[in-house]
């Protein structure tokens, strides 16, 4: 009896790796999104927040990513024209190229995205750095 439940329990354990979203981010991206720069989210004071509710300024873009790849984005800096994800890539193109990111799921509707520099060189990937001063919060608003 123990073994059958400790199989049942290691298949169900199993089964809830392999269930995530076949996207390789482990998350379902498609749906609305609220973007802010992770540099600019420390300018934001508290007494700026007590003194007056937060206001639309302070969300860098509204997302609306669906699932074939088109977007639609507010903002006027970034320039995201559409996405896609890449051995556990998320990326955003752009008029000057890709901009890819890591992501680093804090729960399944807030997102950390970690911006990489990729150097390729004769197609082949050389390096990966993390550029710091360009890292994104993601908060779902609708899926």
């Amino acid at each position: 009896m123990r073994r059958a439940i400790l199989a049942s329990i290691v298949i169900l354990a199993a089964g809830s790796l392999f269930a995530q979203v076949g996207n390789g981010l482990g998350v379902q991206m498609a749906g609305t999104w609220q973007l802010y720069r992770a540099d600019t989210i420390g300018t934001f004071s508290l007494n700026e927040y007590r003194s007056a509710a937060p206001t639309r300024s302070f969300i860098d873009a509204t997302l609306v990513l669906q699932a074939d790849g088109s977007m639609q984005s507010d903002s006027m800096s970034l320039r995201f024209m559409e996405w896609g994800e890449h051995a556990g890539f998320l990326f955003f193109r752009t008029p000057s190229g890709n901009s890819f990111y890591k992501v680093r799921d804090l729960s399944p509707d807030v997102l950390y995205l970690v911006s990489v520099t990729v150097t390729e060189r004769n197609a082949n990937v050389t390096m990966i750095e993390a550029n710091p001063n360009a890292n994104l919060l993601l908060v779902r608003t609708a899926p």
